[in-house]
């Protein structure tokens, strides 16, 4: 009798234990789990995986794709690979189009997709008004900006002048035109002779009239020392090309700037 309850007592000590391992062991691999879903989540989420809601669109590059306003439009904006939109525009057939391939969806710093210009090395240097400006992107492609009915030659053929009737002295705005229509421009917008302004500067620093591509501009900061792409700016040296879309200032101008290939 004695011996049958020390055999009672001792199964039912060992199932006690054999149930803690096991509780033990579930905790150990839930914890595992939860450890590696929280690691997924701080790092790169798998390219299959659709983000969850109120998660940030993007967290690199490959997560964002070009679209447009229509599915068959050239590229203007970036969106998620997720997005609605652009899972429904993924069976569209369109007609075959010719768009300019110098944009590339990139993850912000703020995690939210935008489009960029892409670099391009261009192989022609010597285009007269430089290299061709897309719109709406701004960005450059290395075909030559076609001639035009130039307005300027150089930036001393513009000047700077209001573009409203209060002018950005007044709280308004300026724009640039050839000087020597500047007299028609000013009356061309029928101004009173005291009309009613904001009163506060409102001009940018820096901005001045320039001649871009045979068009009068106002913009901050001119060309940078190694632009090219242009018969009259220096060649690049020994070992450098000219390449497009990696500087603002030489964007706005139409040409590139000197650097080693991308």
């Amino acid at each position: 009798m004695g011996s049958g309850h020390v055999t009672s007592g001792t199964s039912h000590a060992l199932l006690a234990v054999g149930t803690v391992r096991s509780l033990v062991l579930i905790a150990l691999v839930l914890a595992g789990c939860f450890e590696n879903r929280l690691a997924s989540y701080n790092g790169d989420p798998p390219d299959d995986n659709e983000p969850s809601p109120g998660q940030a669109p993007c967290t690199r590059d490959t997560d964002c794709v070009l679209a447009a306003a229509t599915c068959c439009e050239c590229p203007a904006f970036a969106v998620s690979k997720f997005d609605p939109k652009h899972q429904a525009c993924m069976g569209v057939e369109c007609p075959d189009r010719e768009c300019a391939e110098n944009v590339t969806a990139i993850c912000s710093e703020e995690l939210s997709c935008e489009l960029a210009c892409a670099p391009a090395e261009c192989a022609i240097t010597d285009c007269p008004e430089g290299y061709i400006i897309d719109d709406p992107t701004g960005c450059l492609s290395c075909a030559c900006a076609m001639p035009s009915q130039l307005a300027c030659l150089q930036d001393s053929d513009c000047v700077q002048t209001r573009a409203d009737c209060c002018g950005c002295a007044n709280g308004g705005k300026d724009t640039a035109v050839p000087a020597s229509e500047q007299a028609a421009y000013d009356e061309m917008l029928q101004c009173e002779a005291e009309p009613q302004c904001p009163g506060v500067n409102s001009c940018e620093a820096g901005a001045a009239p320039q001649c871009v591509q045979g068009s009068c501009e106002l913009l901050v900061g001119g060309l940078p020392p190694n632009a090219c792409g242009r018969p009259d700016l220096m060649a690049c040296k020994n070992g450098e090309v000219c390449v497009v879309n990696v500087n603002d200032q030489a964007n706005m101008h139409g040409v590139g700037v000197c650097q080693p290939p991308p």
